[in-house]
């Protein structure tokens, strides 16, 4: 069994919580921006309207703006626990809206995406200010 020393966990939990919310957050912002300049909003508009989501050129842009700027907050850690919640509500509502089949990788990937936030929401931006964790 791997065990670390109290410096080594001293270091992942001072760069490994940095680079694990940076992650994080780049996979909401990629995928926002991505929404933006390489699908387009019309184009995911009308997927979202294929999925029965009403309004969905309206919803398109609330859901570009909650990934995006959700995702760069967390990436700049910024109101960390306030942006790991809204990423939460909108990861809940997107996997219920269209991941809900149990043969859906996604529907497992969103699940996992949720616990990271949580961790967030638990436990901030992460570095030197986290709480010491112990592990007896």
């Amino acid at each position: 069994m791997l065990m670390l020393s109290a410096p080594q966990r001293d270091l992942v939990r001072d760069k490994g919580t940095k680079v694990g919310r940076i992650l994080i957050g780049l996979l909401f912002f990629g995928s926002g921006l991505s929404m933006l300049l390489t699908a387009g909003p019309e184009a995911t508009a009308q997927y979202f309207t294929s999925l029965g989501i009403p309004l969905a050129g309206l919803v398109v842009w609330l859901v570009m703006g909650v990934k995006i700027l959700g995702g760069l907050a967390i990436i700049l850690g910024y109101r960390v626990g306030l942006a790991s919640a809204a990423l939460i509500l909108f990861t809940v509502s997107a996997t219920i809206a269209a991941h809900r089949d149990f043969a859906d990788p996604n529907l497992f990937k969103n699940l996992a995406i949720v616990g990271g936030l949580l961790y967030l929401v638990a436990y901030g931006p992460g570095g030197t200010n986290t709480k010491k964790l112990s592990y007896k």
